[in-house]
């Protein structure tokens, strides 16, 4: 049989195709690079914001349209909206996250425990969706009740993957000569509190460096409640990449009141000192909303005074997006779409401007960088990188580079916004 799996949404929707995708292989069927080959498309969905639930019911149509195979969807969107899925897709194919098991089972003929496992692990091609880096996740579900979103209602609670099976992934990874893992989940700073001994998010990193070899691990969006000193004793090992993602989403109090939001922008603040003082090399970048509703002018201004302050190396701005289903949805003072444009603008705008300081910095230095696929231009072979504080770096090479670590000198910076680094 052969598949092909796509996606719309996150870093944890990466995780889970990719994670299928080696249970597929492992059984014997054939994971396919396009579409137009396959006998079934599965696609990962999402409803993190009203484009991408959009998003995922165009995938869905585009591949029912272009294809003959048969489509089956899963995900967030699956969950959050059954009857609209059920009758775009067929209430037999689609699969909501705690059903994923049923997945494998409909694609491996009905069997999963009986089936006759690969004793090596074979990388599946997952075309445009395949990366050099691999995701694992390592928990599901979240406990928080943020009013803008639908995660909780899609995934359920927080939910964590034992640290055994998460090493287990890990080394299946290392088998195929992956050089970077990214800890992934929805909630992952949650990892443990539901597992016996009341663990915590740095047992797990702990239990990673111990028993894996994997070069480098990188921890994706985490909460700031969920950052403590056991987690930021974890970055002393190397092999922890010295990134931080944490997301604000409101530098006004008043606007983290109404989004639910367990934090106050004086705790955010005493965590970045904290994380200044005892990790000064440490990057952090974030999450901004703009246009949540009840944001007047004044509000806004909190927002983009306290992100001046804030040492960010980058960041995404999103214009609040009213989902169904969820509070936020149903606040009155909703925001004009050209006042979001042009608050994300100016947001977008300052968090640019520190990235490119940050930046222009590093010129004259040297660093390890990771190197993702090539790409032709002509006669030359430019690829991109990432270091190990998660900037973007692009050099030229004769030799093939593509998921090696190497040492570059950093020389400059192109009009892409990306560093220029030679080889050393």
């Amino acid at each position: 049989m052969k598949v092909f799996l796509d996606m719309v949404g996150c870093r944890l929707n990466q995780a889970e195709i990719e994670q299928l995708a080696l249970d597929l292989t492992a059984r014997g069927q054939e994971i396919v690079a396009e579409p137009t080959e396959a006998d079934y498309v599965v696609i990962n969905t999402c409803c993190v914001t009203a484009k991408a639930a959009a998003d995922s019911r165009k995938m869905v149509r585009h591949y029912q349209r272009s294809t003959g195979a048969k489509v089956l969807a899963m995900g967030c969107w699956v969950s959050a909206f059954p009857q609209d899925s059920a009758e775009l897709v067929g209430s037999d194919d689609v699969f909501t996250p705690e059903k994923r098991d049923l997945v494998l089972k409909r694609l491996n003929n009905g069997e999963i425990e009986s089936a006759v496992l690969r004793e090596e692990t074979v990388k599946p091609d997952l075309g445009s969706r395949s990366r050099t880096r691999s995701f694992i996740k390592v928990q599901e579900g979240c406990n928080n009740a943020c009013s803008y979103c639908l995660t909780r209602i899609a995934r359920g609670k927080s939910r964590s993957i034992p640290a055994e099976e998460v090493v287990r992934q890990i080394a299946q990874s290392e088998e195929l000569g992956v050089q970077e893992v990214v800890l992934t989940g929805v909630q992952i700073g949650a990892w443990g509190k539901d597992l016996e001994g009341n663990l915590r998010i740095s047992d797990l990193i702990e239990a990673i460096l111990l028993h894996t070899k994997v070069p480098r691990i990188r921890i994706s969006s985490i909460e700031p409640w969920d950052v403590d000193e056991h987690l930021l004793a974890c970055f002393e090992d190397v092999r922890l990449c010295p990134h931080l993602h944490l997301p604000l989403q409101s530098g006004s109090d008043a606007i983290l009141r109404r989004m639910a939001r367990p934090i106050t922008t004086t705790r955010y603040r005493e965590l970045i000192e904290t994380i200044g003082k005892h990790l000064p090399e440490l990057a952090i970048t974030t999450d901004i909303i703009v246009g949540f509703p009840g944001e007047t002018d004044a509000l806004f201004e909190e927002t983009f005074q306290f992100i001046a302050e804030m040492p960010f190396s980058g960041g995404h701005v999103f214009k609040f997006s009213p989902m169904p289903g969820t509070p936020a949805a149903k606040f009155e003072e909703q925001i004009p779409a050209a006042i979001s444009h042009e608050r994300a603008k100016r947001i977008r705008e300052l968090l640019q401007a520190r990235t490119r300081a940050i930046q222009t910095g590093k010129i004259g230095s040297e660093t390890n960088v990771l190197w993702e696929q090539g790409k032709k231009n002509g006669s030359q072979t430019y690829y991109t990188g990432l270091t190990p504080d998660f900037f973007r770096v692009r050099t030229q090479s004769k030799v093939n580079l593509t998921n090696t670590i190497t040492l570059a000198h950093i020389t400059g910076l192109d009009q892409a916004g990306l560093l220029i680094g030679e080889l050393i």
